[in-house]
């Protein structure tokens, strides 16, 4: 729910209809959704596990905890594009992770959070092998009135990582967010939101990155159903020692849920654009689609849609125009649980006409996966197959495509 928070804005869902929002590892990204499996980039956490509590998970009051053993071949793990500029680079990855988390819940709050740690052993890249781990926190308000959520998060993850070239890279990540609403009426509504992400890149020639996004929007409540009205966005992006990179326009969201069947939250608006340097740009539309689909107890369906800028943390003085587009499908087949995805995003770059730098080839990645798990053991252990197929398509030297297979098991306590 915090990538909801933070890739929707002053749109995402409210508080209060959200129910318990809980603490996720930082995507690496603000704004950007992030894909299962793949937090921050990373083609994946060979672990078996999720970055952090899992959207949309209901748990118990007090502590649990989850363990996970995973093995996972994959065929490219340095994403090379191959001769004659650098040799495909096959492994087997054995990971063994844990997770653990707390929640507690009253009338009108909640407070929670969660650890996640693993290490993953690459057999035959073993300058690869290593530690990753993450905590987040999370206080939820909810009254007749306010509706409130902040969460919190530091993660450390290592691996071959997409949005920085497909390099082996290291990312200290810390980010937060706010989200609250306050109701004037039973009809009229006013949502603010607010965040920030500071990465640290070790590894490679790349820099630091920060990211803040506020927004305010005023809401009417159409019919029972529906809710819209109009907002302004502010952005800040900036990749150290880069130029910043501000925006500011209008928004206009809409949002909608019929029960748990049809949920969806939407925002588009208008970016005008500044750079501290003094170099201009054109503006550039904004948006944000969540749209989930649940047809009956046995299936459903969830698209997400986002258009947004974040900086190039590999070339001074320029970003990243980013679209990214998924599709997932959830089914419960008996006691089995069939998960199917496919995802399409573009990274095009963009220079301040002032600014005198080297341009970077434009980016096109497809991923497609699937993954069937059911309970073993009286029902206290998962078993999990998963399977995947990336592809990033850019000039010859940034040009690839990876398999990963596998198997885990997880036990929660």
């Amino acid at each position: 729910m915090l990538a909801v928070l933070l890739s929707l804005g002053p749109a995402a869902l409210p508080a209060h209809a959200a129910g318990v929002v809980l603490p996720t590892a930082p995507s690496g990204f603000s704004g950007q959704p992030g894909e299962p499996g793949e937090p921050g980039g990373f083609p994946g956490n060979p672990s078996g596990l999720a970055a952090g509590a899992w959207a949309g998970e209901e748990i118990l009051d007090g502590f649990s905890f989850d363990s996970s053993l995973t093995g996972t071949y994959d065929s490219n793990v340095t994403r090379s594009p191959g001769p004659p500029y650098a040799p495909t680079q096959s492994d087997f990855i054995l990971g063994l992770g844990g997770n653990l988390k707390y929640l507690s819940k009253s009338p009108n709050w909640t407070f929670g959070g969660n650890y996640r740690g693993s290490y993953n052993q690459y057999f035959e890249q073993t300058d690869f092998s290593g530690y990753s781990q993450g905590t987040g926190v999370v206080v939820n308000y909810d009254s007749p009135k306010i509706s409130a959520a902040l969460t919190a998060g530091i993660a450390y993850d290592q691996g071959s990582n997409t949005y920085y070239n497909s390099s082996f890279v290291q990312l200290t990540t810390v980010n937060s967010a706010l989200s609250v609403r306050y109701r004037f009426s039973p009809k009229t509504f006013l949502a603010g939101n607010a965040s920030q992400s500071f990465i640290t890149a070790s590894g490679g020639n790349y820099v630091d990155t920060k990211a803040y996004d506020l927004g305010l929007a005023a809401l009417w409540k159409y019919s029972p159903l529906t809710e819209l009205g109009p907002g302004i966005r502010y952005t800040y992006r900036e990749g150290n020692p880069q130029t910043g990179r501000s925006t500011i326009g209008p928004t206009l969201s809409l949002n909608y849920k019929l029960s748990k069947k049809v949920t969806m939250n939407s925002r588009v608006g208008m970016d005008f654009v500044s750079y501290e340097t003094g170099g201009s740009a054109d503006p550039t539309l904004s948006a944000s689609i969540g749209l989930n689909y649940q047809a009956s107890k046995l299936w459903g369906m969830n698209l997400s849609l986002l258009r947004d800028t974040q900086a190039n943390p590999s070339l001074a003085g320029a970003f990243y125009e980013v679209n990214a587009l998924r599709l997932g499908y959830h089914r419960k087949i008996r006691r089995a649980i069939l998960n199917l995805g496919v995802g399409y995003r573009t990274y095009a770059t963009e220079i301040p006409q002032n600014t005198a730098g080297y341009s970077t080839p434009d980016r096109d990645y497809f991923n497609i996966d699937a993954s069937l798990g059911m309970p073993v053991f009286a029902n206290t252990t998962q078993a999990r197959v998963f399977v995947s197929y990336r592809d990033q398509n850019s000039d010859a030297q940034n040009s690839w495509d990876a398999v990963r297979f596998g198997l885990g098991i997880s036990r929660s306590f």
